[in-house]
């Protein structure tokens, strides 16, 4: 049916289809951020040993021990520059929601609103970014920096140790011989014992989770009928929902672990190919302690404009042949895991 510009009309409220950013990798072990107007970030990550203070006779001259020795990494955050641009028709054009002839969406109100949208829609495509990066991190032990003119890897260094792939019957696929809560404990003590922190939470990819409520160790049939959760957490019926963020799911407590399962619903796609892929990958599963040192660090921004050190720095600009606005926003972020040892990630599934 064709529009009668003269007939008054109000549009339904528009659809909004972006998907909601969710961050549980960075809410939950990025709590901290920090910024830098160096290109180049140095920690200095020090590994105490476990020893005890040396027994003397009184008598005696005191005994030397050894001080901490600590290594020295440099970590450059990559650089993030989305940007956007708005001609001069963008504005003649009725937007989404606007009513025909309605007053005030002239030219100029429309270039502010656009200018905002655009702004906050690139400021969530850099949050998403970082919780690529955190998820990389810590199921990895890497981050793959590749784009316009960079192709990097940033290692934080964690222990094969860390990263253990489970073979054959040990694959919880094998849900009569797997024994997904013997591999659960054996990887919290591995981490308590390298990093001096309990995992206090495992994550669990969507398939690792299906895989894991079907091994008899977990149902009961091999505990005779009991079933190994505690559900104390959880009232008759339903989970909390205030203990919740979009896409997470609280499943259950392992008592005897002190562990508390998640699984998290969230996606990102691919560069290359376009793909939507999860962003807690479907056949591994993460342990890991939030008061483990980990932090949002952000370098110097690249930008004359620039007066200080900042997580964001956003600015538009015009020319007038063509007669177009631009908008921009820097960052240069990275989610690093200060302390690796703290983390572990499992493939469970082949």
């Amino acid at each position: 049916m064709a529009v009668d510009l003269f007939e008054t009309r109000t549009m339904m409220e528009v659809l909004e289809t972006l998907k909601p950013v969710r961050t549980f990798f960075l809410d939950t072990f990025f709590k901290v951020s920090r910024t830098f107007n160096t290109e180049s970030v140095d920690i200095d990550i020090i590994k105490g040993k476990r020893k005890l203070a040396p027994f003397v006779n009184p008598m005696r001259e005191g005994k030397l021990v050894e001080r901490r020795g600590y290594k020295t990494r440099t970590y450059k955050p990559p650089y993030i520059k989305p940007k956007m641009v708005t001609t001069a028709e963008d504005l003649l054009k009725r937007q989404p929601g606007n009513i025909i002839y309605s007053p005030n969406t002239g030219p100029a109100q429309q270039a502010s609103k656009q200018l905002g949208e655009d702004l906050a829609s690139m400021d969530e495509s850099i949050t998403r970014r970082e919780e690529w990066m955190a998820s990389q991190a810590l199921t990895t032990g890497q981050v793959h920096v590749i784009g316009d003119g960079v192709d990097d890897v940033i290692d934080f260094h964690m222990e094969a140790s860390h990263l253990p792939v489970l073979t054959g019957t040990a694959l919880w696929s094998d849900f009569d011989d797997a024994t997904p809560i013997d591999d659960l404990k054996t990887w919290r003590r591995l981490v308590a014992k390298d990093s001096g922190k309990s995992p206090s939470i495992c994550l669990m990819g969507l398939e690792a989770y299906d895989n894991f409520m079907k091994c008899e160790q977990v149902i009961g049939t091999a505990t005779g009928g009991k079933n190994v959760f505690d559900m104390r957490k959880i009232n008759v019926g339903q989970i909390d929902p205030q203990l919740l963020p979009d896409g997470m799911t609280f499943i259950g407590t392992l008592t005897e672990l002190g562990l508390d399962i998640w699984t998290y619903e969230e996606w990102y796609v691919n560069d290359d190919d376009d793909i939507e892929y999860p962003l807690m990958p479907d056949n591994k599963i993460l342990l890991g302690n939030p008061g483990a040192r980990a932090k949002r660090l952000y370098g110097a921004i690249k930008d004359l404009d620039a007066l200080a050190p900042t997580a964001r720095f956003p600015k538009s600009w015009t020319t007038k042949d063509p007669a177009v606005r631009f908008a921009m926003i820097q960052s240069a972020s990275l989610p690093a895991p200060l302390e690796i040892d703290a983390f572990l990630c499992a493939t469970v599934l082949a």
